[in-house]
């Protein structure tokens, strides 16, 4: 391998521009898909779509390990464009580019696609780049479904990291609480049982909930993110249902048992002083991806943290010293498909990505094409370390 890998930075600059112009919102992949299975073609990857719609493109350069990079597909919604200042569909300006997407996670795919594409002359193991679907809506089946078949050695999840390693993070669940009432015309509120108010004392509660924290992960936050009643609108009737949702950071080793069991002790106890019932439940997620298949998961990402002796660490960290990049140990603060490959099925998982974790899902959205560039040499540094174990 050269010592310098052969980026061309304006043909990933154009790819790019490409991937952050083609609105890709969860379920809605399929424009941003086909940009990323022609690139990887072009490049000379072996392409293929599975049934979810999730874009795997393979380098086979004989035998040795195999590196899984993986890549999610979609975007949240840009919201109103009005509140925007750059143009939500791409946009240069000094050096910097905005855009939905182009920190999350446009800019590292392509950064991921050329940095890697630069090894096909390197002659040993496996390079696997996974466009997957659908992470923003639950974080890890896409990716535990391309992974599951390919049972990589190594993963890269090419989330931003600010270049830094990223070896863990926290995980998510989202769990339901609902409280039972009794309906009632509001003229009347004593004839009935009003749910709303129910979970008022219950929110109220969990505000004393004292969360488990890890030493390098942080909190086990617990985050109210919606409250509904039910009939709503409830013109002149008291509420006989009241449903709240609750953001839930996992830490190493909980369960979803582990999580729902504290909630529903404060749950349990406000309920009873009502005299009604309630019940605390993680949440699944229901959704039809762009290709027909539908997806049922329940919304528990765990969390996961790699030892810094590990292979997979020391390695890439010793794959980018070499390429004259600080190999700073980091972590995410938010989840990753990572939830997938570490969490739930034990691959050896790290993370590096241009951009910072600020950038995500925010008006004017962007990412320095300067970092972009040096990702992806960072990138063919990592792979390069994983697969021949030899950083010459």
């Amino acid at each position: 391998m050269p010592d310098k890998p052969d980026v061309d930075d304006k043909a990933l600059t154009n790819f790019l521009l490409r991937l952050v112009a083609e609105r890709s919102y969860s379920t809605e992949e399929a424009a941003v898909a086909k940009v990323l299975s022609d690139e990887l073609t072009r490049l000379g990857f072996q392409v293929a779509v599975d049934d979810l719609g999730n874009v795997v493109g393979t380098l086979d350069m004989g035998a040795g390990p195999s590196v899984l990079l993986d890549c999610h597909l979609d975007t949240v919604v840009v919201g109103d464009p009005a509140k925007w200042a750059r143009n939500p569909g791409e946009e240069i300006v000094n050096g910097r580019l905005f855009g939905r997407g182009a920190m999350d996670m446009k800019g590292p795919m392509a950064a991921c696609v050329y940095g890697v594409a630069s090894l096909r002359g390197l002659g040993i193991g496996r390079i696997v780049v996974t466009g997957t679907v659908a992470e923003e809506l639950v974080e890890g089946p896409a990716l535990v479904h391309v992974a599951q078949k390919i049972r990589p050695d190594y993963v890269v999840i090419c989330e931003a990291t600010a270049g830094q390693l990223a070896i863990g993070q926290r995980g998510r669940a989202e769990v339901l609480i609902q409280v039972e009432g009794i309906s009632s015309h509001s003229a009347h509120p004593e004839a009935g049982l009003n749910a709303a108010e129910v979970m008022a004392d219950v929110v109220s509660a969990l505000r004393a909930f004292k969360p488990p924290a890890h030493a390098t992960l942080g909190e086990g936050i617990l985050v109210l993110t919606d409250v509904m009643s039910h009939p709503y609108p409830a013109l002149s009737v008291v509420p006989e249902r009241c449903v709240a949702t609750y953001d839930r950071r996992t830490l190493v080793g909980e369960t979803a048992e582990d999580v729902l069991r504290s909630i529903r002790s404060v749950v349990q106890e406000v309920t009873a002083r009502w005299g009604t019932t309630g019940s605390v439940s993680i949440a699944t997620d229901d959704y039809t991806t762009y290709t027909g298949a539908r997806v049922e998961a329940p919304n528990f990402a765990p969390a996961w943290l790699e030892e810094e002796t590990s292979p997979i660490v020391t390695l890439a960290a010793a794959g980018l010293k070499q390429a004259g990049i600080d190999p700073v140990i980091g972590h995410y603060e938010f989840c990753t498909n990572g939830s997938g490959t570490a969490g739930q099925l034990g691959l050896s998982t790290i993370g590096y990505g241009p951009g910072d974790e600020d950038q995500a899902h925010i008006v004017d959205e962007s990412i320095e094409l300067d970092d972009v560039y040096a990702a992806a040499r960072g990138y063919a540094a990592i792979v390069t370390s994983l697969l021949t174990g030899d950083v010459r």
